[in-house]
């Protein structure tokens, strides 16, 4: 089964092939899990194992994502439609608006489709990520069709947590908890998945178990550089050497999404030092000094606060 490949989470692979062998699988599954940890890959996992239980190619493209998009244009009800994937049987709806806000002109889309379109042998499923970035305007388009939803049709919901959904979505779902796994586990996991042995282990140390966050930034060369410049930014911390970051944040004044990026990373290492990841330049206090200093930071420019000011206090206080 493909769910056997989520790495650890042994109760909820065991719940859901359970409930996959005896066909009691609900019409509407939450997966719930911080950015990283692969809840939506359990979902598609779980939408592979519902449409074709003897895996092959289509459930192999399914795990890739390649399926059907509900997609929309932001302040018009009517732009909904679905771009075909190489997988017809499974559609993806991720929000489009601001900050991943979900357009309803999606919800109605993937709606349509579902109830217009004739069922394959397969059935159906419906991947809905992170609904926790949903409004009650486009989660009442939703709650139309999972209170009747058609024959057939399994929706698989994800969220980063579950007091972020909406409780008229939560109380129609059964919900499991996406669990990390150890370092060394998530590792191995990479490893396998052709990550380079020594990242592999470093950012599963960094990212603690974090399997999704650590393919991300193994596989992409700006994330990657992304992580060294945090990794230096904690070694002048822990040299309280202000200078040196303050030239390294200066990079980021005019770019405020880019710098609370960088600064989410640092705020791993430091968190990392603290749990005694040997990896890491920041431990005891001055870890917990770094983490508390980035976490202000962090809000100060989600609070819309000067980015050049937040970054020129937070260089000093490092120093």
């Amino acid at each position: 089964m493909m769910i056997d490949r989520l790495a650890g989470n042994a109760a909820l692979k065991d719940s859901v092939r359970l409930m996959l062998g005896s066909r009691r699988l609900t019409h509407s599954v939450l997966l719930v899990g911080e950015t990283g940890l692969g809840a939506g890959y359990a979902a598609r996992c779980v939408a592979a194992d519902y449409l074709y239980p003897a895996g092959g190619a289509p459930a192999e493209a399914l795990l890739r994502g390649e399926c059907c998009r509900a997609v929309g244009k932001a302040g018009d009800r009517d732009s909904g439609r679905i771009e075909t994937g190489v997988v017809r049987e499974a559609i993806s709806v991720t929000g489009m608006g601001s900050g991943g806000r979900y357009l309803v002109s999606q919800v109605k889309a993937m709606r349509t489709e579902i109830f217009n379109t004739s069922l394959s042998a397969e059935g159906r499923a419906v991947l809905l990520y992170h609904v926790e970035r949903m409004n009650e305007e486009s989660a009442n388009a939703l709650l139309k069709v999972m209170e009747e939803p058609p024959e057939g049709v399994l929706f698989l919901l994800t969220a980063d947590s579950l007091a972020g959904v909406l409780p008229t979505i939560r109380s129609r779902c059964i919900s499991f908890a996406v669990a990390p796994v150890s370092p060394e586990e998530c590792a191995r996991w990479c490893i396998g998945q052709g990550v380079d042995k020594k990242q592999a282990r470093l950012y599963s140390e960094l990212f603690d178990g974090h399997i999704g966050t650590v393919l991300a930034a193994a596989r992409d060369d700006a994330r990657r550089e992304q992580v060294e410049k945090a990794l230096t930014l904690a070694k002048a911390a822990a040299a309280h050497d202000s200078y040196a970051a303050a030239v390294l944040l200066a990079g980021y004044e005019k770019d405020k999404a880019a710098a609370a990026a960088l600064l989410g990373d640092f705020r791993a290492v430091a968190a990392a030092g603290l749990r005694g990841c040997a990896s890491t330049p920041l431990t005891g206090d001055a870890a917990r000094r770094a983490l508390s200093l980035a976490d202000a930071a962090i809000q100060r420019l989600a609070a819309q606060v000067n980015p050049k000011i937040t970054l020129s206090v937070l260089a000093a206080k490092l120093g």
